[in-house]
Order: C-alpha cells, then structure tokens, then sequence
C-alpha cells in the first residue's frame, strides 16, 4: 500500500472499517510505515486475531511510558486490553480484545510521535458489510477513516455470501434481499450515513479503499468513486490490488 495515495501523515491515528480485505490492507500500512522510518502501532476498539510474529503489549490502560519504551525496542507493536476468555483450555484464544476509545485516544495524544492503526469494526470474510448496531467504534479523535469494499461484490446477489449482515445492507438500500449488486448499489452502502459512514467522526478525512483481486484495473471503479466523492463525506477513492508489490492501481480526488 502506498501511503501517499491514501493521504496519511506521520503521527495520525487512523480507523479502519468495512470489508473487502480489511485486516490486509492494515498489515500493508504497519509494513510500510516501518519501512519508512515509522513508528506504529496496530491496535482494536473492537478484536482482532492475535498475530503470529509481532509484538504484543496487553493491557486495558497501557502507561504511555511503558508503551513509548516498548516502541524504542521495536518499530511496530501490536497493543489491545488482552485475550478472549478461554472458553477451552486446550486451545489458547486468538482474538484479542480491544481498548476503550477514550483510552486510545488519550494514549495517540500522549505519544504524538507514533502512528496508530485501529481496527474500529467487527472482522469479516465478506466483501461489503452493514455495520450492527453496536459497531463501528471510531475513537472521536481519529483523523483519518479508511472505509474497505470489495468490488468482487458487483454483478453478485446481496446474501451472506457476499455481504457480511445482507439483511442491514438490504434495508439500508431499500432492496430486496438477493438483489444483484450494481455500482450504484455498491456505492450506496459505501456512502450511507448508516452504512460505511456510520460513526464516522465530522473532522475526520473519510477514504474509500476499494480492494480487487487480478486483472486491470475494475471497470466500474471510477463510476463508484465519482459517485462517492459526489457525496462529499469522502475525500479520496483508492483502488488497490493487495496481492500485487504495487498495490494502488487508482486514485480519485
């Protein structure tokens, strides 16, 4: 991923939410920011899965200090609250639980000098999703929302197959459920206030990532961004294949 295409700066706290290969495009950035000079750190307000090689920092309030000493051993660090409860001992849990915002964002403000990558919203397989009624959860302080989708979803029926909650996402867009995906269907979701958008702090600099995987770039991805810039919420529409080393195939605004 480059940083570039998407806007960010040094020291930012950035949310991330949505589908469509979420969790990669945030391992991208972490990657990349290390590569750069940075240091980040990757953390939850909701859970994610413990990572196999990073390092890891539990803790419900980590101390600044404590967090900024562990960023000089490392330039990336993974933090969260702790581990799931075990609900069996013999397989250790591999979720970890997420911080409070307001805790989060006190920490983003006592160390200005990291950059902070939060998964703000439930996990998800899907390429598109309906946020529930208890997600996203954007630290207010945020300064940047990445929103993900995946355009594998257009010309596909809105089920469980394709979108994570289709029965939200149908009445969201006031569809049926089953109906086939169209760009503006897709961009609807994207660009709901209840959708893509929901929780979305006023102040914050809104993206739209949308992933694909192979070929040239979508078709139908400029019909998508136009439409979603038109709605003036979000301010840059990027195109990316993740599974290539250049990943940002397009950008718009």
């Amino acid at each position: 991923m480059d940083l570039t295409a998407l806007g960010l700066q040094p020291g930012e706290l950035i949310a991330l939410v949505g589908a469509g290969e979420k969790s990669r495009a945030a391992w991208h950035l972490l990657r990349q920011l290390v590569a750069s000079g940075e240091r980040a750190v990757f953390t939850t307000t909701m859970w994610i899965s413990a990572p196999r090689k990073a390092p890891l920092f539990l803790d419900p309030r980590p101390n600044p200090a404590e967090v900024a000493r562990a960023l000089t051993e490392s330039p990336a660090l993974v933090l969260a609250a702790g581990r799931e409860a075990e609900s069996n001992p013999a397989h250790p849990p591999v979720k970890l639980v997420g911080l409070a915002p307001d805790v989060l964002g006190e920490l983003a403000r006592r160390l200005p000098g990291a950059t902070w990558l939060v998964m703000a919203d439930e996990m998800t397989t899907r390429l598109l999703k309906a946020p529930s009624e208890h997600e996203p959860v954007v630290p207010p302080t945020a300064h940047r929302v990445i929103i993900t989708a995946g355009l594998e979803a257009l010309g596909r029926p809105l089920d469980g197959r394709t979108v994570h909650r289709p029965e939200a996402a149908a009445h969201l867009l006031r569809v049926s459920p089953g109906t086939v995906l169209t760009p503006d269907l897709f961009a609807g979701l994207i660009g709901h206030a209840s959708g893509g958008l929901k929780g979305v702090p006023t102040r914050a600099t809104t993206i739209a990532l949308l992933t694909q995987q192979g070929g040239p770039p979508h078709p139908e991805a400029a019909t998508i961004a136009r439409q979603l810039l038109l709605g003036g919420r979000i301010r840059r529409v990027v195109l990316s294949d993740l599974h290539l080393p250049d990943p940002v195939l397009e950008v718009w605004g």
